[in-house]
């Protein structure tokens, strides 16, 4: 019953999200105001996926990309998703130019991405909370208002599925196997650090937190162990500093952390009007009123998110609790700024969810709460406004 839930929740939220795009891009097209917000795609029904993130995740694998601001640089950006979409597209340069081909390839990687890790957060709900709680917690992910994300050209969607496949198999006991996932979601975005300490955890919690127990798996041990030098090892050599990344984030982007990135975000999404424009069209034309809306899910998404998470962790048990709340801190760690796209990958609080409504109604009425939000801060998306 699971996978056809899974197909049936990410075609019909998939393609209700490329026909919104098209429908925005034709009767609103974008218009960047910085030059290097570029239209890759003369194409209204895939240009739209293509947006901020989505150029650097592309010079990665470019050395010479268009799409640019000055002055930052792709050390913010970790390199696994880049790979594997470079991977995917080499075969489309036989019809396209190579930075097409990786936004093609990118998406392709995306949407295979997404199709997996929603049939692990199946297979690991059925396990936990049975079959009922799995269906809904796939549909809730499905239309969850920054799920676009996880179709859009961004590493996210990769990540989910590492993350998901990597905790499932622990649940499993395939202990090694869910390491070296780890090790990997760890190279395609840095909350994947989390998982580390989700799985140890999980591990001693079947062995009585017996810490001689660990002995046993040594290699799995090695494995995480080694995940820091690998992404030390990978900023040595791409831009000769082992720590690029966080130099990259504090000097070339301005990242500011801790309680001044949480108020400074405050302030930036909240000091708009709620209901400032007249109409779904005029909403579309002005980033205002939905930089608002934005702050208040962005304000919401946090407390509601680990209450849910606090509320099934009985039945999630320690390592997607830990991961699920560790990953959350280190989202704050950063300000406000991206909690929606943060959130749409913490699949722990949607099993929390999808146990909390546990009537058809209380569900389908979430369901139809989450879908207009989706179609709007898609269309802004898709339109260079800056939902992020």
């Amino acid at each position: 019953m699971q996978t056809p839930a899974v197909w049936l929740a990410f075609s019909s939220t998939r393609l209700l999200l490329i026909v919104i795009g098209y429908v925005v891009l034709t009767l609103f097209p974008a218009n960047p105001v910085e030059s290097w917000q570029g239209i890759v795609f003369q194409n209204n029904w895939i240009d739209g996926w293509v947006r901020w993130d989505s150029m650097w995740y592309e010079a990665i694998v470019n050395p010479t990309p268009r799409f640019l601001p000055s002055g930052h640089s792709s050390a913010n950006f970790f390199p696994l998703y880049s790979w594997v979409s470079w991977l995917v597209s080499l075969p489309l340069r036989a019809l396209l130019d190579h930075e097409r081909a990786f936004y093609v390839g990118g998406l392709i990687v995306s949407a295979v991405a997404l199709v997996a890790g929603l049939k692990a957060v199946s297979r690991l709900a059925t396990n936990l909370a049975g079959a009922e709680v799995a269906v809904r917690t796939v549909w809730l992910i499905a239309v969850f208002p920054f799920s676009f994300f996880l179709t859009a050209v961004y590493a996210d969607a990769l990540y989910f599925c590492l993350a998901a496949w990597s905790l499932a198999l622990a649940y499993e006991r395939r202990w090694r196997t869910a390491c070296v996932l780890a090790t990997m979601a760890a190279m395609t975005r840095i909350p994947g650090l989390a998982l580390f300490p989700a799985i140890v955890l999980e591990y001693l919690r079947r062995n009585d937190f017996d810490l001689r127990s660990l002995r046993k798996e040594i290699p799995s041990l090695l494995i995480l162990a080694a995940t820091p030098l690998l992404i030390a090892g990978y900023n040595e050599w791409r831009y000769g500093d082992p720590l690029a990344f966080l130099h990259a984030r504090q000097q070339g982007w301005n990242r500011a952390s801790g309680f001044a990135a949480l108020q400074r975000d405050y302030n930036y999404f909240l000091r708009g009007s709620l209901l400032s424009c007249d109409g779904l069209g005029d909403c579309l034309r002005e980033f205002e009123p939905t930089r608002t809306l934005l702050g208040y899910w962005y304000v919401a998404l946090v407390p509601a998110s680990l209450a849910l998470v606090i509320y099934a962790s009985r039945t999630l048990g320690v390592g997607l609790t830990v991961w699920a709340v560790a990953s959350i801190a280190m989202a704050l760690v950063n300000g406000l700024d991206g909690t929606g796209r943060f959130t749409s990958v913490l699949f722990p609080v949607f099993i929390g969810m999808a146990m909390l409504l546990r009537t058809r109604t209380a569900f389908l009425a979430a369901c139809a709460f989450f879908t207009p939000f989706l179609i709007l801060f898609f269309a802004q998306f898709a339109r260079w406004k800056q939902v992020l």
